[in-house]
């Protein structure tokens, strides 16, 4: 791949990384003020869920974000 377009998939992965996480990092919050102002259990536990696997996939997005950034510095000390 040309350096070009890693660079666009780098943004585009870090982006929806940082996305991801911070909003499930967001949703576990809710969640647990949810659980200690005794709304109905099913609510809770599925934002909890949703924001675990938010929370986990921005991980992963920023985990290949970093890969791609490595990438990019091969490609360019080539040249």
């Amino acid at each position: 791949m040309e350096k070009k377009q890693l660079k666009k998939q780098w943004w585009l992965y870090g982006s929806v990384g940082a996305l991801f996480l911070g909003s499930g990092l967001s949703a576990i919050s809710e969640a647990g003020h949810w659980k200690h102002q005794d709304e109905i259990w099913y609510q809770w536990v599925g934002v909890g869920i949703l924001g675990i696997g938010l929370t986990i996939s921005g991980v992963v997005f920023l985990i290949n974000a970093a890969i791609l950034k490595e990438r990019i510095r091969k490609v360019a000390s080539k040249k």
